[in-house]
């Protein structure tokens, strides 16, 4: 199950003095997507850290703010519903 996504400028660090990688919770983050995705496509958790838009039986991250025709990975804008 997703609980964040991993976020490399977060607006609001809680904990700073923690170690580890600052996650995103809620808001706009951009994820590590595989395959194609279009504007308001749900994104599912895929595979090595990355969301896809294939629904296997995996977990919604969020949902995506752009378009991106791309097969391979690459950082897409999403809202996430995690």
């Amino acid at each position: 199950i997703p609980i964040g996504v991993v976020s490399l400028k977060p607006a609001y660090l809680m904990n700073a003095e923690c170690e580890g990688q600052a996650l995103g919770l809620n808001g706009r983050v951009p994820v590590r997507v595989v395959g194609p995705i279009n504007k308001g496509t749900a994104v599912y958790a895929y595979d090595n850290g990355t969301a896809s838009a294939l629904y296997d039986g995996a977990h919604i991250v969020g949902i995506a703010l752009e378009t991106n025709l791309n097969e391979n990975e690459k950082l897409v804008e999403c809202v996430l519903k995690l």
